[in-house]
C-alpha cells in the first residue's frame, strides 16, 4: 500500500535537497511576460530567484510586535509595491475567437484529485470559451521538479498550477507567476471574495500586502484518536488532550491499561511541517524579520525554548515505548496502526479526514490502496478528530496547504482563461465540493455560512470530523503566520532528519538542534549570498 492511497495525508510538503542558486535581477515590475523571460534566461540554475524578493518580502497583512519593530529598521523593504491591472489581461478572453486551451498541474489524489477534476469537468461544461485540462504530476516534489526544469522553457510551463505552500517563494522569485492582487484589480468583480478570506489565509500567502495566489486548499495538522479505546484505558470525554503532557499522561494509562493488539499509545510521521507548527503555535519563530514576513530572513532563531521541549518530548516519548514515530515517507504506516488497532492516537493532516472516514465508516467509497485493512480490523473504531495538541494549548499554529496561481504566459487569453478557472473554482458550489469530497478547509467567512457547508459538518460523518478542524483555522492567530524561508527546502528536508537521529536513533535533542540551526544558518548565509548578488 503506498501513500498515494489516501495522499490527501497532510500535504506532502517533502522537497528535493538541493544547492539554491539566485540570479540577481533589476528589482523593477515587468510586464509577466518579460519579467518571466528575463528570469529566466538569466541562468540555467533551477530557482531563478531575483533580487526583488529583498524588495518584496516586505511585511505580510497584520504583523506580530517583532514585525512592528523590524519595519522601524528595514527602510525600503518594507514600502508595498502597487498592484498592476496591466499584468493581468483579463478581458484578453472575450476577443477569444476560439475556445482557448490551457493546463492545470497538481499534485492532488484521491479524493482531493477527484474533487478538482470534476470541478474542470463542471467549467468546461458551464461555457465554450475555455477547455481546461487538467493533469496530476504526482507528488509534490515530482511537480516542483518539473516546473523548475521547465522555466527554462516558457511556452511548456502549465497556464495554472496548484503548488504547496512552501513554494510560495520560489515562485514570486522565478517571476514565472503573477500576483492575484494585479488580477484582482483588473477584474474588480472578483474583489469581494478576496476580501472575505479568514486574516490567516491571506498573512500566508501575501508578501508586503499583495496576495500572491489565485485559490487556496488549506489545511493543518490535527489528531485523530481511537475514543473506544481511550474509554478502555480510562479516559473520558473530559480528560483534557490540549498539550503534549498531556498526550503522554494519555499515553501512559493506555500503556498501563495493556489494551489487546496496542503497541505504541501514539503514532505519527517525522513530517516537517508538525514541528514548525508545534513552535509556531507556541509563539517562538525560525528565523528573523518576524518569521521572515517583515524581510529577507537571515537569522536562523530556531534553537529556542519552544524547539527544544518539542524534540525532548518526541525523544522520551519514543524511548519510553509511548511513541511510535515512522520517517517521512510514501507509506501510510501511521494510519494502518489506527486502522489495525496497535496504536490509539495518531498526529497528522486535515486532508485525510474524508478518505479515512470513508474507509473507517464503511461508506463503500473505494480508496485505492487500502484493501490490506480488513473489515475486522476496522470493528470497534471510534474515530474522533481533536485540535493538534500544543506545548501550550490546543489548536495553535498556522494556516498551510496549497494554493493555485495564475502562470505568467506570453499568451494573453490563456492568462485571461487561467483567471476565469480560477474564478469558478472560487464559485460557491466548487468551494463546496473541495470541502465536502476535498477535505480542504473552507477559506471565506461566507462559506462557512452557507448551508451546504452548515450541513455538511453538522450532519455528514466526515464532516463533522473536519468542523473541528475548521474552527481551528478560525482560532488561528493571523499576526504569527508561517515562516517564509529562503531554502525552504533544505530546512524542511534536513529538521526531519533531525528528527529521525533524536527520535529514531535516540540521540540528543539539544545537541543536535544546536548544530542543526548552525547549519541551517549557513544555508541562510548562503542564500542571502545569492539574492544580494
Amino acid at each position: 500500500m503506498t501513500v498515494d492511497s489516501i495522499e490527501p495525508i497532510a500535504n506532502r510538503h517533502l522537497e528535493v535537497s538541493r544547492s539554491v542558486r539566485v540570479t540577481k535581477m533589476t528589482p523593477r515590475r515587468h510586464h509577466p511576460v518579460n519579467r518571466r523571460t528575463n528570469c529566466l534566461r538569466a541562468s540555467l540554475a533551477r530557482l531563478c530567484a531575483v533580487l526583488a524578493v529583498i524588495a518584496l518580502v516586505g511585511s505580510c497583512s497584520g504583523g506580530t510586535n517583532e514585525s512592528k519593530q523590524n519595519d522601524k529598521k528595514t527602510g525600503d523593504v518594507n514600502e508595498s509595491p502597487k498592484v498592476d491591472p496591466d499584468n493581468c489581461p483579463v478581458s484578453a478572453l472575450d476577443d477569444a475567437t476560439s475556445p482557448v486551451e490551457i493546463t492545470v498541474w497538481h499534485a492532488y489524489n484521491a479524493l482531493t484529485q477527484q474533487a478538482i477534476e470534476k470541478t474542470a469537468a463542471d467549467y468546461n461544461a458551464s461555457q465554450s470559451k475555455v477547455k481546461v485540462n487538467i493533469e496530476a504530476q504526482g507528488t509534490y516534489p515530482e511537480l516542483l521538479k518539473k516546473y523548475e526544469e521547465r522555466l527554462g522553457d516558457p511556452s511548456s510551463l502549465p497556464d495554472v498550477v496548484f503548488a504547496e505552500d512552501t513554494n510560495l517563494r520560489f515562485l514570486v522569485d522565478s517571476g514565472s507567476v503573477i500576483p492575484s492582487g494585479d488580477c484582482i484589480a483588473a477584474d474588480p468583480d472578483s474583489k469581494e471574495f478576496y476580501d472575505d478570506l479568514l486574516p490567516s489565509v491571506t498573512a500566508t500567502y501575501a508578501i508586503n500586502d499583495v496576495l500572491w495566489p489565485a485559490a487556496f486548499g488549506v489545511s493543518m495538522p490535527i489528531m485523530y484518536v481511537n475514543n473506544s479505546q481511550l474509554k478502555k484505558a480510562g479516559l473520558t470525554d473530559s480528560t483534557p488532550l490540549a498539550t503534549l503532557d498531556d498526550i503522554r499522561a494519555a499515553a501512559e494509562k493506555i500503556k498501563a491499561a495493556g489494551l489487546p493488539g496496542v503497541e505504541e499509545p501514539v503514532v505519527m510521521q517525522l513530517y516537517g511541517w508538525y514541528f514548525e507548527n508545534w513552535i509556531t503555535g507556541a509563539g517562538q519563530t525560525i528565523v528573523n524579520e518576524a518569521n521572515g514576513h517583515s524581510g529577507l530572513a537571515t537569522k536562523s532563531t530556531v534553537d529556542d525554548k519552544s524547539a527544544q521541549e518539542v524534540l525532548a518530548w518526541m525523544h522520551s516519548m519514543a524511548k519510553d515505548g509511548l511513541l511510535k514515530a515512522y520517517p517521512y515517507s510514501g507509506d501510510i504506516n501511521q494510519f494502518l496502526a489506527i486502522g489495525n488497532q496497535t496504536a490509539s492516537i495518531l498526529i497528522d493532516g486535515s486532508r485525510a479526514v474524508t478518505a479515512v472516514n470513508a474507509i473507517v465508516a464503511n461508506t463503500g467509497q473505494q480508496i485505492e490502496g487500502t484493501e490490506g485493512l480488513s473489515t475486522d480490523d476496522l470493528k470497534g473504531i471510534e474515530l474522533k478528530v481533536m485540535p493538534i495538541p500544543g506545548l501550550k494549548k490546543a489548536g495553535q499554529g498556522g494556516a498551510a496547504g496549497s494554493a493555485g496561481y495564475v502562470v505568467a504566459g506570453e499568451n494573453p487569453e490563456k492568462i485571461a482563461a487561467g483567471w476565469d478557472f480560477l474564478q469558478y473554482f472560487n464559485s460557491p458550489p466548487s468551494q463546496v465540493l473541495w470541502t465536502t469530497m476535498g477535505s480542504y478547509l473552507p477559506v471565506t467567512h461566507k462559506m462557512d455560512e452557507s448551508a451546504e457547508i452548515k450541513d455538511f459538518f453538522a450532519n455528514d460523518s466526515g464532516g463533522k470530523l473536519l468542523s473541528v478542524v475548521k474552527t481551528q483555522l478560525q482560532n488561528t492567530d493571523p499576526e504569527f503566520p508561517n515562516p517564509i524561508i529562503g531554502p525552504y527546502d533544505w530546512f524542511r528536508t534536513n529538521v526531519q532528519s533531525m528528527m529521525e537521529r533524536v527520535v529514531m536513533q535516540g540521540n540528543d535533542p539539544k545537541s543536535n538542534l544546536t548544530k542543526f540551526s548552525s547549519d541551517f544558518q549557513s544555508a541562510l548565509d548562503d542564500y542571502a549570498k545569492e539574492v544580494s548578488g
